[in-house]
């Protein structure tokens, strides 16, 4: 049914995991009841989303590495009822009481733009999403998903998981995220289809061997940056690409990525709306009758219908009135041979509003002038980045995400002049 590394766990194991959940007095009656998991043991955190699916529960799986207290908060902010860690340890029980009139699957939002959301998605919106993707998304019928990506959010447990057992192809998850190991098992799996955060895929391409092409990667999460992109396309027989939300799930595939920022068409299910072109995004809505979204993303369709991402409305800097892009200047910075990561955020400007902010990895010292130099002569002036830091490592949240918002609040950066 699932690997799990090289581990295989088949329909007995599930099967035995039931009949133990079943016999249990708080998992025995786990309708209408919430529960929360934090355990690093995959099989055993599937087996109960599996168990609670099918039996009128509501899950909430939680990142494994958080602490137990950290855990438990997030628990009772998402108004669970029971807390469970790993597989022999007594259920945590928690101070909510009110039972869930429906059955839900309980995720939180990214954070990317302040504290994150507790989102709740019936199950059967969720069947439905994963009947619309496997029926749009046909390519990968054939394909073993190799999932290298937490399975507590939904690009690694709906899109990755749900999604295989419903092709029914047997996913594997990779939780030793180990590059060795990660090349291991992708050069003994032939037509193996990579889920993964885009830093990871980036890492990936660059230790594959010369001589070797991946088979298939998904991207989603946010946007590589060009010269990550292009060098996944040079090593890569499929590029794919996926966008959605907490709130929607999935919302729109593209098979054959030809462009970073190519989303690609809308999930059938879905009525997805943006701008008309990429010099007029607008945000991008969601609706599904009278249920609309919005996704705080800009973006605009283009004249095949498909949906191209362009920025967060929230990380969108205004410099004089003039719209500035992050990505735009990232990409720029990227083309600098010593430079491996960059990201762009703002902080407020008393003169222009807001100002561009840079923080880069590079092989070596990379002097802010230069930096200033090379820009001076690929963007226009109200694009260039003023307060540029050069740092060992860029911190991320788990789901492989950078926080510009928590970057806009870090220690004011003396401005790189000259």
């Amino acid at each position: 049914m699932i690997f799990v590394n090289d581990e295989f766990y088949g329909h007995e194991y599930f099967h035995d995991a039931y009949e133990t959940f079943k016999a249990d007095p708080i998992l025995g009656d786990c309708a209408g009841k919430r529960f929360a998991i934090c355990s690093g043991d995959s099989a055993y955190v599937l087996s109960v989303c599996l168990y609670l699916r099918e039996h009128g529960g509501s899950f909430y799986p939680i990142f494994s590495p958080t602490p137990r207290l950290a855990a438990k908060r997030l628990a009772n902010r998402a108004k669970c009822h029971f807390l469970l860690f790993d597989k022999h340890q007594p259920a945590m029980t928690l101070q909510n009481s009110a039972i869930d009139k429906g059955a839900v699957l309980v995720q939180t939002s990214s954070g990317t733009t302040g504290e994150p959301k507790v989102i709740t998605r019936t199950w059967q919106s969720v069947a439905e999403e994963v009947e619309s993707y496997v029926s749009f998304f046909s390519a990968p019928q054939t394909m073993t998903p190799l999932i290298a990506c937490p399975i507590t959010h939904s690009y690694g447990l709906i899109a990755g998981v749900f999604v295989a057992l419903e092709r029914g192809v047997t996913p594997v998850i990779i939780n030793n995220i180990n590059p060795k190991y990660l090349l291991k098992t992708l050069l003994s799996t032939p037509n193996h289809l990579l889920y993964s955060s885009p830093a990871l895929i980036h890492s990936v391409v660059q230790l594959y061997p010369k001589d070797q092409v991946l088979h298939a990667v998904m991207t989603s999460g946010t946007v590589l940056p060009g010269v990550w992109f292009d060098a996944l396309r040079k090593k890569t027989k499929h590029v794919f690409q996926q966008y959605g939300c907490s709130e929607a799930g999935c919302i729109a595939i593209n098979p054959y990525t030809q462009a970073a920022n190519q989303m690609g068409l809308p999930l059938p299910h879905l009525n997805v709306t943006a701008g008309k072109s990429e010099a007029f995004p607008e945000e991008i809505l969601v609706t599904k009758g009278e249920w609309v979204i919005r996704t705080q993303d800009l973006g605009y369709l283009d004249d095949k219908g498909e949906l191209c991402f362009v920025s967060r409305c929230d990380d969108m800097i205004n410099v004089s009135g003039l719209n500035v892009y992050p990505q735009d200047i990232e990409n720029v910075v990227l083309e600098i041979p010593e430079v491996t990561e960059a990201i762009v955020f703002k902080r407020p400007d008393s003169f222009s509003g807001e100002r561009v902010c840079l923080q880069f990895i590079a092989s070596n010292q990379v002097e802010p002038s230069r930096i200033r130099q090379w820009c001076g002569t690929r963007l226009a002036a109200y694009q260039l980045p003023v307060d540029i830091e050069q740092c060992e490592e860029i911190e991320k949240m788990a789901n492989g995400k950078v926080n510009r918002k928590a970057l806009s609040q870090s220690k004011v950066l003396i401005p790189a002049i000259g």
